[in-house]
């Protein structure tokens, strides 16, 4: 079972408004105009898309899956998706506890198989690392909520073994999680009641000695893209965007702090930019620390559309009768079905010059709530939300040169 610290949780004025908002956000969500640093080499190939579960006839992707890479396997697993209908027509987040994996053989072909074994209970939003002793996903939710549970999975010979490891503090889902070497550490996440601000440390050579709470972030978040990187003196952790919510609606943020495990501190470093200087929030992105100063941002959502559809949801909560509940509601399908996906934007940072530059744009549909990292060269990038309610089965692979 997976663990839990508590139990909580149209008329022709419509089209005209609608479009009015549409070619607003539109505008604002223009991709960034490529300035490649020199050393930097973005290519794209193909990686076979997660097959259908056993039994069924279609893979409808995931969000949140558990995901990374050991040895010469990916593991896909579990995950959340609207398998009947959109989520604001009536459709049901459904968790999944299936685990796929993905073996690439000596001669660089793939092979989807999907295993025996199941996770502990169907749950998605997990924050996953790959590491040399297997892949570790920390937290995430299942249907009752946010989850304590940390497990580390490997696959030795494609057999799947799972060990237990101590569980968080406290539940927390789509937290961002990095490692400096054995060391482990997560930030922030949805609890149970709330967004936290907390960051802690565990050790995977003293596993007894448990998680360990460290300075909270200077701002409760989650999901924020979460890299560790070298700043010229030391690799620190850096945590890039995320959103909270304070008031009616999320602020989607731009900051870049860094943690300094020598110092023990936070200090704000820059904020997320396409290098004309105008910085913007950014979250539910992906990342990877590349060579020996940088910090390649995947996609991402910008918020826009998100915002827009929280203040017709309040505006729904507060009409008074039906008729003007029906003319929101019509409106925000309308925002909804016209969403265009997100953010399609390659970023660097730089972290010895805090300068930022655009690399290009992603291949294909952008996803976001999923998890990058390194299969050997290459970034993978497994499934993941393309649009509100709709995940994709494909998984991305750039090689970076």
């Amino acid at each position: 079972m997976c663990s839990h610290l508590k139990w909580n949780r149209i008329s022709q004025n419509n089209i005209v408004i609608i479009s009015t908002i549409l070619i607003m956000i539109s505008a604002s969500q223009t991709s960034c105009i490529p300035n490649v640093p020199e050393d930097i080499k973005v290519s794209w190939e193909k990686i076979p898309s997660i097959p259908p579960a056993e039994g069924k006839s279609k893979q409808f992707g995931l969000a949140g899956p558990t995901s990374g890479v050991h040895g010469n396997y990916m593991m896909v697993a579990g995950g959340a998706n609207f398998e009947d209908g959109l989520p604001w027509k009536g459709g049901t987040k459904q968790y999944h506890d299936v685990i796929y994996l993905l073996k690439k053989d000596s001669e660089g072909k793939f092979w989807w198989n999907q295993s025996s074994e199941k996770l502990p209970c169907p749950m998605a939003y997990p924050s996953c690392l790959s590491l040399s002793q297997g892949v570790l996903a920390i937290g995430g939710e299942d249907v009752k909520g946010s989850i304590t549970d940390v497990n580390l999975f490997t696959f030795d010979d494609g057999i799947i073994k799972r060990e237990s490891l101590t569980k968080l503090p406290e539940a927390l889902s789509s937290a961002g999680a990095t490692n400096i070497g054995n060391t482990i550490y997560i930030e922030g996440g949805i609890t149970n009641t709330a967004v936290s601000a907390s960051f802690y440390r565990f050790d995977m050579e003293n596993k007894a000695a448990g998680w360990q709470k460290l300075p909270d972030l200077p701002v409760a978040m989650s999901h924020s893209v979460v890299v560790s990187q070298s700043d010229g003196t030391e690799t620190c952790v850096y945590v890039i965007g995320g959103r909270n919510k304070t008031t009616e609606i999320h602020t989607f943020l731009s900051a870049v702090w860094k943690y300094s495990p020598a110092s023990s501190s936070w200090t704000k470093v820059s904020d997320i930019s396409t290098g004309d200087g105008q910085k913007f929030g950014l979250s539910a992105g992906t990342g990877v620390a590349f060579g020996d100063s940088r910090i390649i941002l995947f996609g991402g959502d910008k918020g826009i559309y998100f915002n827009q559809t929280e203040r017709f949801n309040n505006a729904i909560d507060k009409a008074t009768d039906e008729q003007e509940k029906n003319k929101i509601w019509v409106q925000k399908d309308s925002l909804l079905t016209n969403h265009p996906g997100f953010s399609k934007d390659i970023l660097c940072f730089d972290t010895k010059s805090g300068n930022w530059s655009c690399l290009g744009e992603i291949s294909g549909e952008s996803p976001a709530t999923t998890v990058a990292f390194f299969w050997n060269n290459t970034v993978i990038i497994p499934s993941g939300e393309v649009r509100p309610g709709i995940r994709t089965p494909e998984v991305l692979a750039a090689d970076l040169e």
